[in-house]
This record gives structure tokens, sequence and C-alpha cells, in this order.
């Protein structure tokens, strides 16, 4: 029997609070301009991480979902969950057997982070790409969403910046240097030397 979206996001957060994450699942953030309402909010550290679980192809719609999160500011990394097979055998199932059948799930996960978001390839000419990871367990689950968390806090985004600035800044100045004339450039800018000042005194 096929298990409703909201009861298995709810379950992914107590799984995720067993493990030691503190997860709220359903949770409503309230935004001067509205509300978010995403499936699994999770504060690892100060980084806020949301989880957005859907059922089986509906992978677009989740990556679109997290890119809004990103954009809005509600979370620094998103993770996406497909629930590829997360059923239960009985006809009215109860938390433990959701529990065990999350378990025993299998799910499409990736992640997107506000460094992908960020538009940092037109500063590092390298263009990132979200992550994907398929056909997993819920082990494998935890392992992927540590690892990303680690990597998107480890991340250094300002020097990459900061260097091609500075490449960006001396190959200007180089060049104009080389075409600008510095006589001229004094008397448009009323430039004197600190002889003639005292003179003209």
């Amino acid at each position: 029997m096929s298990i409703r979206e909201e009861n298995l996001n709810v379950m992914l957060s107590e799984l995720l609070t067993e493990k030691g994450l503190k997860a709220l699942g359903e949770v409503i953030i309230r935004k001067r301009k509205g509300r978010f309402e995403p499936d699994v909010l999770i504060e690892l550290n100060g980084v806020r991480i949301v989880i957005e679980g859907k059922k089986a192809g509906l992978w677009n719609e989740l990556v679109e979902i997290c890119q809004n999160r990103l954009d809005n500011n509600v979370c620094d990394l998103c993770m996406m969950v497909e629930y590829v097979d997360c059923k239960v055998s009985t006809l009215s199932p109860n938390q433990a057997d959701i529990k065990d059948a999350l378990l025993r799930g299998r799910f499409n996960v990736g992640f997107l982070s506000y460094i992908d978001r960020a538009g940092l390839d037109k500063w590092t000419g390298v263009a990132s790409k979200p992550e994907q990871y398929m056909d997993v367990g819920f082990d494998d689950l935890l392992t992927y969403l540590m690892s990303v968390y680690s990597r998107v806090v480890s991340t250094d985004i300002i020097n990459p910046v900061i260097k091609k600035m500075n490449e960006v800044l001396t190959d200007f100045s180089t060049k104009l240097s080389s075409t600008v004339n510095i006589e001229r450039l004094k008397d448009v800018l009323e430039l004197k030397e600190t002889g003639e000042e005292e003179d003209g005194e």
C-alpha cells in the first residue's frame, strides 16, 4: 500500500532526529512576503538545511522547489528526496510500519546549495551542477547528507572571486597604463607638482 507523502516526510524527520539531527517535519516558516512550508527543516551548526520529499516521478518539481528555497533564503542547503520504493504491506499502516518502510526504502537524492545558486561559475570558470544519487537506502541518504554538508561549510567561495577580480584589475591597469598620456591626465585633473604649488602661492 502506498503511503501519503506528508506521512513519509514527518517520519523521515523523526528518523533523522533519532540519528542526532535536530529535524522538524512539515514546518511552516513565516516570512514578510508569505509562507514557506519546507517538508523537513534541520539546523546543523548554524546551517539551515531543508529536505524536500516527493513521490517517484516528481524529480523536476523537487529541483524547482529547492531552487526557490535557496533563492528565497529559506535555507543554505536543500536536499531533494524522491521516494522511489517506500511501501507497506498492511492496509492500515501505523507509524511503526511507515518507519520500517523508510528504513527499508529506496530513494533518489540530490543536493543544491547556495553555492550552486550564487553563480560562481562566472568567477571560477567551473559550472556547478546539482549532485544526484540514484536508488540509495536510508543509511546512504544520511551519509550523503553529512558529506555534502561538510563540503558546503568548508568550501571557500570568497578567495576565487577575489583572485578573479585581482586578475581583471591587474589586466585593466596594465592595458590602461600603456595608453595613458600622464602629462595630459595631470592637466585634465589639474594636478600640480609639489614645487609648482608652492611657487603659485
